[in-house]
């Protein structure tokens, strides 16, 4: 632990967070208590000596530092329990000293803001922070990096994903992070209003514009005023709104309906849908020239399934959320056997979808524990054919490890059944990226993740196929 403290001292003091080593051997509960401690950094070991406090900190009613965990090769289910406690983050001893101080400094500056919110955050009542996002993923990670980097400019976003990714927790956590922190946050779903309604409801309207109008009435545009204005399900616009709407962009005015003088606005767009929108520019249904207004800084949340290795951190921190908004239930953690299920499930409904599933498993689960039988039966299914496919694999079955537990088997096997298809897709494809992912049925980023996993190098496949 002495060379990681020396690592890490080393890679915070290039950062904005003001650090204090303290004595290994020492007592935590004044730190757990004081004032000016955002975040405590421990080792695996030291966790027992929280004491009374625990990692969950002084308790909900007084102000306490968020703690990260330091362990070495803690596994799944052990990240999860720890999370579930209250760790605001679980981290690898064996990682890079600059990917750890990343995580200690973004966890930092959550910490100051008052935590972050919703069901993966600390604190339901505060605003998503992008230290929520901290994901296992390679991916992810470079992804967060880049929103971290644009969050304080006034650039128009475009997020877009499959539903239940988090869209429009990713738009707050960008407001959250930015100049216009202090100023509204308004959002409008433009798939859910007819065009004559979504018209009245961007813009505003004055008395007497069409039957109904008794009053005038501030549109979102407006509402959000020096703040950021979040149009979720843009790719659902009509196309009549949708020069409007560029208008309004290009000249940064609006005219509410049945008005003829323009009101000057001042705000962020972020917009946001689950379409292809390039797709939809070919086709004709959505305008070029909105598009490349609306998209300057493109940003793609990659689905669930994807970076399934968060699933365990993100089931954790869920428990958490649960444990003080779910009275009735005694849940503290999950087993192994569920949670084997849950990474092994797709999550078409992604993490709007593993959100059901935790509360309704520690809503069903008649123990401390998360039971298989819980969980909803479409992921316990999945697990079941994911057993019978390994059992049924060639090779698998023949000179078994027994020393290794059922779910390391299962990985191991997964991991030589995936590195082996790739690669022959990889010799087939001549190490194309794009063709290999199409393949496969996976986005190139999630390939990508793949091959870094498994030490493959993509250029070692370029001279097969000439």
């Amino acid at each position: 632990m002495g060379d990681l403290r020396a690592r890490l001292l080393a890679a915070l003091g290039d950062t904005g967070v003001e650090v204090q080593a303290m004595d290994p051997h020492a007592g935590l509960d004044e730190a757990l208590v004081g004032d000016g401690v955002d975040v405590i950094v421990l080792r695996r070991a030291q966790v027992e000596s929280l004491g009374d406090h625990g990692l969950a900190g002084a308790g909900p009613n007084q102000p306490s530092p968020g703690i990260i965990v330091i362990s070495e090769g803690e596994g799944p289910v052990g990240r999860s329990d720890l999370l579930s406690a209250g760790a605001a983050n679980v981290l690898d001893a064996k990682d890079d000293a600059g990917l750890l101080a990343e995580s200690i400094e973004a966890i930092a500056e959550a910490e100051q803001a008052g935590g972050g919110g919703g069901p993966e955050g600390r604190d339901a009542d505060a605003e998503p922070r992008l230290a929520d996002f901290l994901s296992r993923s390679a991916y992810m990670r470079d992804f967060i990096d880049t929103v971290r980097q644009v969050a304080a400019t006034d650039s128009t976003l475009l997020i877009t994903g499959e539903t239940g990714v988090g869209k429009e927790r990713l738009a707050r956590a960008v407001h959250a992070e930015s100049e216009r922190s202090e100023q509204p946050f308004v959002a409008v779903n433009c798939g859910a209003l007819s065009p004559e309604l979504l018209q009245s409801e961007l813009f505003g309207h004055v008395r007497g514009a069409f039957t109904g109008a008794d009053v005038d009435r501030v549109g979102v545009f407006m509402a959000a005023n020096r703040g950021t204005l979040f149009l979720d399900e843009i790719g659902e616009m009509a196309p009549e709104l949708q020069v409007k709407l560029l208008t309004v962009l290009q000249r940064r005015e609006v005219v509410p309906v049945g008005a003829t003088d323009p009101l000057p606005v001042d705000v962020r767009v972020v917009a946001a849908t689950h379409r292809d929108v390039r797709s939809q520019v070919a086709e004709g249904t959505f305008r070029e020239d909105l598009f490349y207004r609306i998209a300057v800084i493109p940003l793609e949340i990659p689905p669930l399934r994807d970076r399934a290795e968060d699933i365990p951190d993100l089931v954790g921190r869920l428990i958490r959320f649960f444990r003080t908004n779910l009275p009735t239930s005694h849940v503290t953690s999950i087993s192994k056997e569920a949670l084997d299920a849950m990474s092994s499930y797709p999550w078409p409904g992604n993490v709007r979808e593993l959100i059901n599933a935790v509360e309704r498993g520690m809503l069903l689960s008649t123990g401390e524990e998360i039971s298989l039988d819980a969980l909803p039966p479409e992921v316990v299914g999945s697990a079941a054919e994911v057993g019978l496919r390994l059992e049924s694999a060639p090779g698998t079955a023949e000179q078994p490890d027994l020393a290794r537990t059922l779910k390391e088997t299962r990985e191991a096997a997964v991991g030589v059944a995936e590195s082996a298809y790739l690669r022959g897709l990889l010799k087939e494809e001549g190490g194309v990226i794009n063709r290999t992912a199409e393949r496969a049925g996976i986005s190139p980023r999630a390939l990508y993740d793949r091959l870094k996993r498994y030490g493959i190098d993509k250029d070692d496949f370029r001279e097969s196929v000439s």
